[in-house]
């Protein structure tokens, strides 16, 4: 077997080397670094990571102690905990029961030797003594979750007892009387739960039902009981009820094959996504939530109960409202995920409402010329404007949201109080809803910010720590550092890039750093940029520039596809422009946080209903399709950017953009100025006046004390 000594002889270092190489301690040398890792490789060592967790004594490990991964709540909650734990350095050990005590007593027996940070448990045991006499951790760190066994210090679980109540209450709304439910054992908690639910609802509405339950676990047996539901074709259930989307399969196969009627609707639990099968009526339970919970526990911290998210597009939600086949409203909207997204999703419109929706897709520049026209344009009856533009355009293009038939409160709540003032409101009257809000952050490849070699290699030369950046000075510096003309050494091409094929793009790149320093448009009673802040500022460009790999495009996607192929270390982006991630396979590699100063540029924009549209009805309708939760989660799904609350709720879409929940945090520092005091201003103008300038700068046709002078004369000329 190799040793450390082994080690050491070969790479000419020290024992103490060696170990604090293997080990990750110790101030060591890049070049000692790559001979005690030669060496290592070399003779085949393999680090004894169970011995080290013995002499150090503490690991951080936690053991996952389910029934199965094949039901959606358990394999739901696995992934949901894989996922972020592993994010926060903790490896999962899973261990599987299939609802077997002995099997169960000897998982115990196995986790007890090791030295587990947490147990998580969905126990088939009846009291909880079993671990906490044999796994020698605090009481509070063993988590059972679902199955509460008597004793049990720490459990968590979700609404069962609801759930059964909603459902029981649809199941009214429609008389049905002879109901089938296929459960989970009684002996499990949320089954009790459950079946009390539904009977409280049918008992406190007096309403006479007669049903049959049927109690099992998911085994090849489930799938023979199901059969049992279909025995007597003389007497057939109106509606069947199953606590998870497998039995309410089985039901459904066993109506098939063993019944000469048709399947009866079916009622059953599901997960937070939705997935459309005909007759079966969804009930969505947060599975994937629940572990971000348990990862609260575990940290020791308070935890609220999780509300259920309930059913999703059922039939009595669609609209009464039906139009003829020729009834059409046209929306004019900008190219973008978002856009692509709603695409898709049109002709569940046009099933649920019999209206056509005609997208007219035009780049920005074109949808303002429009704007600037809009009498000539009287046939669009929708527009999505840029947020910038919002205040500007919006009294004198859009109708109120208030002469529609909107439940404006209830569409707000949906979304941060931030967003709402900045893309509906325009001096206190809403205008538009918002549709694809952003904001921007900072994206990087977090496995080269953890690379030991690399890390020292960065200290070596900077004598400061590799972290991420948090100010524009440090965010240069690293980019110089990965750029391969200057470390030849450097795993990627570039630190980062700037995109300057555009000049409104050229303005934000610039503004984005403006603002880090404390700029503003308007200050001390003057509109235009403050002359020191904006020169030290374009220094700052200046030098970045040298370093930076130089897109010329012009939209940010080139530069974003640039670094999802591993060319870049860095970016700041727009958070709806990184939704498109097409090489997966990096984003395990992908970290995210503010951008340096944290003063993001909000981007993004809303949709407003034309002052001129003769369809008002119809685009209202078009309007509570598209901002249901049920639909917006559908365009986040899809790669579209909504904002709503609700997706952060959803475990597909943050597991898809984990960084959607930082994204949240920084709409209350994001910054566009779109108003003097009380007044609008069109800041899209005046940020194609600052990139029309700065473009003739970064030729060389000014200096930055000229053409800071030639913008600032050029904004005083147009709006003083």
């Amino acid at each position: 077997m190799t040793t450390i000594k082994d080690i050491a002889k070969q790479a000419g270092v020290s024992h103490g080397t060696v170990s604090n190489v293997l080990n990750g301690r110790g101030n060591v040398s890049v070049k000692k670094i790559k001979l005690v890792e030669d060496a290592a490789k070399k003779l085949g060592y393999q680090l004894n990571l169970q011995a080290k967790i013995l002499k150090e004594g503490a690991a951080k490990t936690i053991s996952v102690v389910l029934p199965n991964i094949t039901s959606q709540q358990y394999a739901n909650v696995y992934d949901g905990l894989f996922h972020d734990l592993n994010q926060l350095g903790y490896e999962l050990t899973l261990y599987l029961t299939y609802d077997s005590r002995e099997l169960e007593q000897k998982i115990i027996e196995q986790i007890a030797v090791k030295r587990d940070y947490a147990v998580i448990a969905v126990s088939t045991l009846d009291n909880a003594n079993r671990y906490y006499q044999r796994i020698k951790i605090a009481k509070e760190k063993i988590i059972f979750v679902y199955r509460q066994p008597e004793s049990a210090v720490q459990f968590i679980t979700l609404d069962y007892e609801k759930a059964g109540a909603d459902i029981a209450s649809q199941i009214m709304k429609h008389d049905y009387k002879r109901i089938g439910l296929l459960s989970n054992s009684d002996h499990h908690t949320h089954a009790q739960s459950f079946k009390k639910g539904l009977q409280k609802a049918f008992n406190a509405q007096h309403y006479p039902i007669e049903l049959k339950s049927i109690e099992s676990i998911p085994s090849n047996t489930t799938y023979n009981l199901s059969f049992s539901f279909f025995t007597k074709e003389s007497e057939p259930f109106d509606v069947l009820i199953t606590m998870d989307i497998e039995r309410a399969r089985y039901l459904r196969n066993a109506s098939y094959f063993g019944s000469l009627q048709l399947c009866p609707p079916i009622y059953t639990l599901t997960d937070d996504s939705f997935f459309y099968e005909n007759n079966f009526y969804q009930y969505h339970m947060n599975y994937g939530m629940l572990s971000q919970q348990i990862i609260s526990l575990i940290k020791g911290e308070q935890v609220s109960k999780l509300d259920n998210k309930g059913f999703f597009l059922l039939p009595d939600q669609i609209a009464n409202t039906k139009f003829n086949n020729n009834e059409e409203i046209n929306v004019l909207i900008i190219p973008s995920p978002s856009t692509e997204a709603l695409k898709k999703l049109l002709p569940h419109f046009k099933k649920m409402s019999g209206i056509k929706v005609n997208l007219i897709i035009e780049p920005f520049d074109k949808i303002y010329h429009i704007l600037n026209k809009l009498e000539q344009y009287k046939q669009i009856d929708i527009i999505r404007i840029d947020m910038a533009g919002l205040p500007w355009f919006a009294p004198k293009i859009f109708k109120p949201l208030s002469d529609l038939n909107l439940n404006l409160t209830n569409l707000f709540n949906r979304y941060l109080p931030e967003i709402v003032k900045r893309y509906s409101y325009v001096n206190n009257t809403a205008y538009a809803l918002p549709f694809d809000p952003s904001v921007q952050m900072l994206f990087y490849r977090k496995d080269l910010f953890e690379d030991p070699l690399i890390k020292r290699s960065y200290f070596e030369k900077y004598r400061q720590h590799l972290d991420v950046p948090v100010d524009f000075k440090k965010f240069d510096q690293i980019a110089g550092f990965f750029n391969q003309a200057q470390n030849p050494e450097s795993p990627v091409e570039f630190g980062s890039c700037i995109t300057l094929g555009n000049e409104e793009i050229i303005a934000s790149e610039f503004l984005v750093r403006y603002y880090a320093q404390g700029g503003k448009l308007f200050s001390n009673q003057q509109l235009g940029l403050d002359c020191s802040i904006a020169i030290e500022t374009l220094t700052q460009l200046q030098s970045f520039m040298q370093i930076a790999n130089k897109v010329d495009a012009a939209w940010w996607q080139e530069s974003v596809n640039q670094f999802e192929q591993g060319r870049l270390a860095m970016i700041m982006v727009y958070v709806n422009l990184f939704s498109y991630i097409n090489y997966r396979n990096i984003l395990p590699l992908v970290g995210y946080a503010q951008v340096p100063g944290n003063s993001p540029l909000f981007g993004g924009g809303s949709l407003g209903i034309s002052k001129y549209s003769k369809k008002t009805v119809s685009a209202t309708l078009f309007f509570d399709w598209i901002y249901s939760e049920e639909i917006s989660e559908q365009i986040a799904l899809l790669g579209g950017t909504t904002a709503q609350n609700s997706i952060l709720q959803n475990q597909r879409i943050i597991k898809s953009y984990p960084w959607l929940k930082l994204a949240q945090l920084q709409y209350a520092n994001g910054k566009r100025e779109n108003y003097i005091g009380n007044q609008a201003i069109n800041l899209r103008h005046i940020e194609h006046i600052i990139g029309h300038y700065l473009s003739k700068w970064i030729k060389g046709q000014y200096s930055s004390e000229q053409v800071i002078l030639k913008i600032n004369s050029h904004i005083k000329k147009e709006y003083c």
